[in-house]
């Protein structure tokens, strides 16, 4: 098994992952019936990138790693301490941006890190990378003070 390839897909794995978790926890936060549909559009795209890695597991007969109990107590505990008092359309997107931007950098981290990555990897990677643009630029109009 080549190792920097699993390493690429773990990394790869935890950041959709993570960003798939927040999304589960917080559509059930928002009240906004337009709103919602936009984060459960947003949410389903990451399905696609789930089923890229799932399948590059699937070749290499491994498996990807659960998230940590630990991390998933922490991300629900934080989101549900971050909406108690505001769950508005501004707020939850306020925090969906800042898990994009967490998400864009983890990226170009891991492009800049492993330059000699197989060429489908860059390529969903990449394509991740440019979700998370398309992600801060829809719930940009929804930001207010």
């Amino acid at each position: 098994m080549d190792k920097e390839k699993i390493e690429i897909l773990d990394e790869f794995n935890k950041a959709i992952k993570m960003g798939e978790d927040s999304y589960a926890l917080v559509v059930e936060k928002a009240e906004d019936k337009d709103f919602k549909k936009l984060l459960k559009k947003q949410s389903g795209r990451y399905e696609d990138f789930l089923n890229f890695v799932h399948k590059q597991y699937e070749k290499i007969d491994k498996k990807p790693a659960d998230t940590p109990l630990t991390q998933k107590v922490m991300g629900w505990a934080g989101i549900q301490m971050n909406t108690l008092k505001d769950s508005s359309n501004s707020h939850i997107s306020e925090m969906l941006i800042e898990g994009a931007i967490m998400g864009y950098i983890g990226c170009h981290k891991l492009l800049n890190d492993k330059p000699d990555m197989q060429a489908d990897l860059k390529k969903e990677i990449t394509d991740f990378s440019n979700l998370q643009l398309t992600i801060i630029e829809e719930l940009t109009p929804f930001l207010r003070r």
